[in-house]
């Protein structure tokens, strides 16, 4: 990325340095409600909450997960293949084709299991009401994802011969935390700027409702995603 914009860890970094700030005036100055972070107690808040805080972001357990199978699919290949069909438009060799074939066949195995665990006469991993909605299927979504491009991509890397062996796959396994490596450094800025915020509860004071909130972490989240994506390449 250009060098003359800041960086978004350094961004968020010192917003929550901003927070403190304006949480220490607004402490001062008698804002309704807001909490200093820099009293004694807003200090030990910060030792006891700074690791959770992180732990805490939206998805992240689902995103280390997801991880796994996205470092497979990149290390094994299968996204160049892809890209190369849709936006250059070039032709594959005739191992390509049997690999590509063969992981296609394999993600469609995958997407049909899926939908009969969804959908299927069997409330395995369905609600107790028997819906999708707070079920151990949606709970379990980013795993199954991981899991089904995972094996597409091993697939796929055995039938072109770049995986010869589970070390190799493990490597594989691995990749996507060198590539988007950058995105937990980030996001840790991230959390801790908006737990900050709701401590101080400067949130309250900005009149940013707990629905709109959620959303706008949520939203910087997936954006800084991108971000690393984007500067990764």
């Amino acid at each position: 990325m250009n060098r003359r914009f800041i960086h978004p860890a350094t961004l968020f970094f010192l917003l929550t340095i901003l927070i403190a700030v304006l949480s220490w005036v607004g402490s001062i100055y008698g804002w309704a409600g807001v909490q200093n972070l820099l009293s004694p107690e807003g200090l030990r808040w910060t030792l006891r909450n700074v690791v959770y805080n992180f732990l805490d972001a939206p998805f992240l357990g689902n995103m280390l997960v997801l991880l796994f199978g996205v470092g497979l699919w990149l290390h094994s290949g299968l996204w160049n293949l892809c890209r190369r069909l849709v936006f250059r438009g070039q032709k594959l060799s005739r191992k390509e084709k049997r690999a590509f074939v063969f992981s296609l066949t394999t993600g469609a195995v995958c997407c049909a299991v899926c939908c009969l665990l969804a959908f299927g006469p069997w409330n395995v991993v369905r609600s107790i009401q028997g819906t999708l909605t707070d079920s151990p299927f949606v709970s379990g979504l980013g795993y199954l994802l991981s899991v089904s491009i995972g094996l597409m991509a091993v697939v796929y890397g055995y039938a072109i011969d770049i995986y010869r062996s589970d070390h190799e796959i493990v490597q594989g396994m691995s990749y996507g935390f060198i590539r988007f490596s950058g995105y937990f450094v980030i996001l840790f800025f991230v959390s801790q700027f908006f737990c900050c915020l709701a401590y101080t509860r400067l949130d309250d004071f900005l009149h940013l409702s707990p629905r709109e909130f959620d959303i706008l972490y949520l939203v910087c989240c997936i954006m800084l995603l991108f971000y690393q994506r984007n500067s990764a390449k």
